[in-house]
C-alpha cells in the first residue's frame, strides 16, 4: 500500500474552513483514503496549536481523523539532533525551515523509510528532496 507523509499545513487547511487552501484540502482528503497516512510527531505538535486546542469541534474531528485504520505514527527520535541543526544553519542560510519540517525532510531523506507521497502545500520548502528521491508532491 503506498505510504503518504502528511505535513501540518494540510491538517490546517483540512480543519479550518476559513484557511485558503481548505477546498484542496477536502479534494485531496478522498485520495488520501485508500493510502496508508504517515505522521511525523512534529506535526500533531504544530497542528495542535492553542487556536485548535480551544476549538472541540475541530479536536473531535482531528481525533477521529487520527484514530482511523490506516494512520501510523512516524518515531523521529532519530532525526530530532539533526532536524534541530538543520533548523538553525536553515535560518542562517536566509532560507528558514520550521523544526518540523526539518524533520520531514530527513525523514524523506531517509532511504530505509519507504514514503511514495508528500502532502504539502509549501512546494517549495520540499521540491528539491522530494525529486531526489521520487517522492510525488500531493
Amino acid at each position: 500500500m503506498p505510504k503518504v507523509l502528511v505535513d501540518t499545513g494540510y491538517w490546517f487547511a483540512l480543519l479550518d474552513r476559513d484557511d485558503q487552501h481548505h477546498a484542496a484540502a477536502e479534494q485531496k482528503s478522498t485520495r488520501l483514503l485508500p493510502l496508508n497516512v504517515i505522521i511525523a510527531w512534529p506535526v500533531p505538535h504544530e497542528t495542535l496549536n492553542a487556536r485548535f486546542a480551544r476549538n472541540p469541534p475541530t479536536m473531535r474531528r482531528f481525533r477521529t481523523i487520527l484514530a482511523r485504520p490506516g494512520i501510523d505514527f512516524l518515531d523521529d527520535t532519530q532525526y530530532r539532533h539533526d532536524a534541530l541543526e538543520l533548523a538553525f544553519k536553515s535560518s542562517e542560510r536566509g532560507r528558514p525551515l520550521s523544526l518540523s519540517d526539518c524533520v520531514l525532510r530527513l525523514m524523506l531523506d531517509d532511504r530505509t523509510a519507504r514514503i511514495d507521497f508528500l502532502v504539502n502545500f509549501n512546494v517549495g520548502d520540499f521540491v528539491d528532496i522530494c525529486e531526489k528521491r521520487g517522492v510525488q508532491l500531493l
